[in-house]
């Protein structure tokens, strides 16, 4: 490894690994947990265009998930 690699970015008790962990590098660990949840929520949302609610049951005719509110069950069961 590189001289300056490891006293920039590896290093955290050296002046400049410091101030780089210490400033914009602790912006690394918020924006990756803000894109896990980002992910999760798209992987785990309605399949229908514009729907924000959680998914979990599969649609009887193209097995895609779907909410409860756009199941057809559903609509039997509460119409």
């Amino acid at each position: 490894m590189p001289h300056w690699f490891y006293t920039y970015f590896v290093h955290v008790l050296s002046g400049k690994g410091y101030q780089l962990w210490s400033g914009l590098g602790s912006d690394f660990g918020e924006v990756t947990l803000i894109g896990l949840v980002m992910v999760w929520w798209r992987h785990h949302n309605c399949h229908v265009y514009h729907c924000w609610r959680l998914s979990w049951h599969p649609h009887p005719d193209h097995k895609h998930p779907v909410c409860r509110h756009h199941h057809p069950d559903y609509k039997k069961i509460h119409a």
